[in-house]
């Protein structure tokens, strides 16, 4: 899934009690600018990084100082990337983060020779059928014998002719 990151977004507190449950989907902080909007998609933040009540945090959305938890019914972003589901105090530190779910999904996708981008095969080779179009080919080799290739008769330039 497509997420949204921000360069500039400061270190922020909440100013409300996050209470311990997934039903807990409000995050109020002091000042959330430059955090991401959801306009793109989903953010992470991590409360309380570094403590033992570090929870990561999938997000939706933010309007204002507000953000609202990621959750589809089946999936909560509440305790995501290996840290759990806890209670949070007002004051507790809130930073917008790259996670090790994002590491892992990049470094996976970059690893990756087959079964990516909708093919079913290698993303280019021999096992799917694969169109070119609107490519200029610089000093191409062609082996076997192509097929389906239309080449045009110019009778006013015959070379050799």
């Amino acid at each position: 899934m497509r997420r949204q990151y921000s360069g500039g977004a400061q270190p922020a507190q909440l100013t409300a009690v996050l209470g311990g449950s997934t039903a807990d989907l409000s995050i109020t902080c002091d000042d959330l600018t430059n955090y991401p909007d959801g306009s793109v998609g989903p953010f992470y933040i991590v409360v309380d990084r570094g403590l033992v009540s570090e929870e990561k945090i999938l997000c939706a959305s933010r309007s204002g100082n507000v953000i609202t938890v990621y959750n589809t019914g089946l999936t909560n972003g509440r305790g995501v990337d290996g840290t759990s589901v806890l209670s949070h105090s007002i004051g507790a530190n809130v930073e917008h983060v790259f996670t090790a779910t994002d590491a892992d999904e990049a470094n996976s996708h970059i690893n990756s020779s087959s079964g990516v981008h909708g093919l079913s095969g290698s993303v280019v080779g021999t096992s799917d059928t694969q169109t070119l179009t609107n490519k200029t080919l610089a000093s191409p080799t062609f082996t076997g014998e192509p097929v389906g290739l239309d080449v045009g008769f110019n009778s006013f330039f015959l070379i050799g002719a």
